[in-house]
């Protein structure tokens, strides 16, 4: 793949505590023009039509130039840093408390980390039309990233034409039992995955992937068609486990 081009913002998160639920993230906002930068964590998840205070989850606020050099970060609302003093580059780095893998939130442990991308990742406004990439890097090597975001040659890193598909593509890594099929509809042939992250057998997998099978089945029959997926795919997230709340969540 050609390197992503200049103004991308480029997100990069990692596990080095994941026995105390925590992740750290860097933002680097690249190309970013004169003035100060304002960062800030969403109010609201896509498919959950309610306020939430996702930067509460967040701490270890800080930013540095492109040279590593400190730069000045005020807290300008209780979801907002002001970053000032930056020379076209911001590396905005945090902390994330991770302790709810559901619908809507975020969870972190030594078994998965569920991420709905507003809980985990903080944005800038004013770039937010900006394509970005983005690098998971596992606690575990025998981990596997289940996602709609745009694969790479890099089994670790991923893309999104702007913020809004970003958001709207929540992420699951841990040891998952990833099924596949393909579907040929409206003239079309797609695929599907289901990956599955679970206490149980790998039968029982079988047995859910059969009933997947027949949802899919039945919405194109109700609809005519299905419809045309982003990159030929689409793909069913779930995590059976007892640290996963029990939730489900639409998305793209």
């Amino acid at each position: 793949d050609a390197l992503p081009i200049s103004g991308t913002v480029l997100y990069d998160i990692r596990f080095p505590n994941a026995i105390q639920r925590e992740g750290e993230i860097t933002v680097r906002f690249r190309a970013v023009p004169a003035g100060p930068l304002v960062v800030q964590m969403a109010r609201s998840s896509p498919g959950r039509y309610a306020l939430h205070e996702f930067a509460k989850n967040i701490y270890n606020v800080r930013a540095t130039n492109a040279q590593g050099r400190p730069l000045a970060v005020n807290r300008i609302s209780p979801h907002a840093w002001r970053v000032s003093g930056h020379s076209g580059t911001v590396n905005f780095h945090y902390t994330l408390f991770a302790d709810r893998a559901d619908g809507t939130y975020a969870g972190i442990d030594q078994t998965r980390a569920h991420l709905n991308m507003p809980a985990t990742f903080a944005f800038a406004p004013s770039l937010a039309t900006r394509p970005i990439q983005i690098t998971f890097t596992p606690p575990d090597t025998s981990w596997r990233i289940a996602t709609q975001l745009q694969p790479t040659s890099d089994p670790r890193t991923f893309r999104a034409p702007h913020l809004q598909y970003f958001f709207d593509s929540p992420t699951h890594l841990g040891k998952l039992d990833i099924r596949s099929w393909e579907v040929t509809s409206g003239g079309r042939t797609q695929t599907i995955r289901l990956a599955v992250n679970h206490t149980g057998t790998a039968d029982q997998v079988t047995q859910f992937t059969e009933h997947t099978k027949r949802v899919v089945n039945e919405m194109a029959a109700v609809f005519g068609e299905l419809p045309q997926f982003d990159y030929g795919t689409y793909t069913f997230i779930s995590c059976y486990r007892a640290n996963c709340a029990g939730d489900g969540m639409e998305h793209r």
